[in-house]
């Protein structure tokens, strides 16, 4: 017997959209895949590491670094860094580097790696034989507003400086020896009318932005 029109086109529609049909005494059942129960997974925060700041064993020294007498400003400003990298504290790094600029980042960098290997560097002062630079001259003709910039020809060295673990006084590293060399030291003047460090730079390779500033303090 032919099966009538209308209950062939019902079984049909059933089958397309996955629902139980019955045609006459049949039952049949299309099997519906259900989708995978969703799991939500709380994101983990991020682990904050806190490094503490070591308390300083002594007094920062005196910055001279105002007006143009330019060997006693470079000399502050050298062993004021010295001074930061046997008491790391990234947040005087501006004291005495332009933030933003290769000294900064370099000094930054250095207590950086200071703090979190627990040590420190017993500094030596660099040797500053000569300085050249703008002569001074009356306050009307000499650029010094906000944001004058200078850069000093200057012949320096710095001898080896042993990096010392904070918690048993020994050795663990060097940094190495900087011979002496012709540098070009690039100064920043800030609002507060204080110099401070840009680049230093062997002359040899001063211009090429992409090279580090050299660690001269």
């Amino acid at each position: 017997m032919r099966a009538h029109p209308a209950l062939l086109g019902l079984a049909a529609v059933a089958a397309l959209s996955g629902c139980a049909a019955t045609v006459g005494t049949t039952t049949g059942t299309m099997a519906v895949a259900k989708p995978a129960p969703s799991v939500k997974v709380s994101p983990s925060p991020m682990r904050v590491i806190t490094i503490a700041i070591p308390k300083a064993t002594s007094a920062p020294p005196t910055l001279r670094n105002t007006g143009t007498s330019w060997t006693p400003i470079l000399t502050s400003l050298s062993a004021y860094g010295q001074w930061l990298l046997a008491n790391p504290n990234p947040a005087l790094v501006g004291t005495v580097a332009t933030p933003g600029c290769a000294a900064a980042n370099l000094l930054s960098d250095q207590i950086a790696g200071l703090l979190g290997s627990r040590t420190y560097v017993k500094t030596a002062p660099a040797t500053i034989t000569s300085v050249l630079g703008p002569s001074p001259a009356p306050a009307s003709s000499l650029p010094l507003g906000t944001g004058s910039q200078v850069v000093l020809q200057v012949i320096a060295s710095r001898p080896a400086e042993p990096v010392v673990s904070r918690a048993n006084g020994k050795t663990i590293s060097t940094f190495g020896a900087y011979p002496q060399s012709a540098l070009e030291v690039t100064l920043n003047l800030g609002a507060d009318k204080h110099w401070r460090l840009c680049s230093v730079e062997d002359t040899a390779d001063a211009g090429a932005t992409d090279d580090p500033s050299v660690p001269l303090i």
